[in-house]
């Protein structure tokens, strides 16, 4: 295992997101561009469905992934309907994550920043995840949320969302998530350096 991987190990235990992402990308720069694109591929692949539940005219997105998966490079223009918002937990974060793919694979781009995306976008496919998971437990939370998140908290001083966000974060089932999605990315990345 290389020193990137055991760093990752470690951050993810920690759950050390400042570290997890810049390691991720120096684990990603262990292997081929195109076994890591894989795993972010596989990863927003997964989560598509929970995606496409909450927005159902949103097809673009399965048209990008397919589009990604066949070609490994991106459509000569994103679809227009990735800068709408999308009002559901995660939603935002898979978009960004489906872009940040989309700017890997960019062959023009330096393939140190192809790389960075492609970290930032397994970081926003977690996320995406993990905020799916709370508010799909918690889902008085979302509403209350999106009803008073910019209203500040009576105890704390500090506006609602960040209260909620605190809750979710926190969560025990949420940081057993997160860190189980990272060691998984670690694993996934192993096997792509014992495969190469």
């Amino acid at each position: 295992m290389s020193d990137a991987l055991a760093h990752l190990r470690e951050a993810a235990v920690e759950r050390d997101w400042y570290l997890l992402q810049d390691t991720l990308a120096e684990a990603l720069g262990e292997v081929e561009y195109f076994a890591g694109l894989e795993i972010g591929l596989t990863r927003a692949h997964a989560h598509l469905p929970v995606f496409e539940a909450a927005h159902p005219d949103a097809s673009w997105a399965r048209a990008l992934l397919v589009w990604l998966a066949s070609y490994g490079t991106p459509p000569a223009d994103l679809p227009m309907d990735a800068g709408l918002p999308h009002a559901s937990p995660g939603a935002n974060n898979y978009v960004t994550a489906l872009v940040e793919i989309t700017r890997s694979a960019e062959r023009k781009t330096p393939y140190e920043n192809r790389i960075r995306f492609l970290a930032n976008a397994i970081g926003n496919l977690i996320v995406a995840d993990l905020a799916a998971y709370w508010y799909g437990e918690n889902p008085d939370m979302w509403e209350f949320q999106q009803e008073h998140g910019s209203e500040l908290d009576d105890e704390t001083g500090q506006p609602i969302s960040q209260t909620v966000y605190t809750a979710f974060w926190l969560d025990d089932a949420v940081a057993a998530r997160d860190t189980a999605a990272w060691l998984a990315i670690a694993d996934a990345l192993e096997k792509k350096t014992k495969d190469e």
